[in-house]
């Protein structure tokens, strides 16, 4: 068996944190994500909305720091524990990210 963790969401930033530093210098920025779509399971419709909590890196974090909230973003990374203590409780480390673009009329 493979030991993937691929993870690619995509959703609306809420409470962004302020940019911060790791003590080696790297850009870090913590944020919750807020995901809403229809999936299908079983073959029946079920309606997901979930926060996921998430952290980015270095200068991909700094481009994402000047959105703000509410902006609409696709995602892709992996999963981890928060921490060695706490490993039920997963964070979404991002890897790359992009701006979703509003549908045109």
């Amino acid at each position: 068996m493979s030991a993937r963790n691929q993870v690619v969401v995509t959703g609306r930033l809420l409470d962004v944190e302020p940019l911060r530093y790791t003590p080696a210098g790297i850009p870090a920025l913590e944020f919750r994500l807020n995901h809403y779509s229809s999936q299908q399971e079983v073959g029946i419709a079920r309606q997901v909305e979930c926060e996921i909590v998430c952290i980015c890196l270095g200068e991909q974090a700094k481009t994402l720091a000047v959105l703000g909230t509410e902006v609409e973003i696709v995602v892709k990374g992996f999963l981890a524990a928060r921490n060695q203590r706490y490993k039920h409780s997963l964070v979404l480390h991002i890897n790359d990210w992009k701006r979703v673009q509003a549908p045109s009329t």
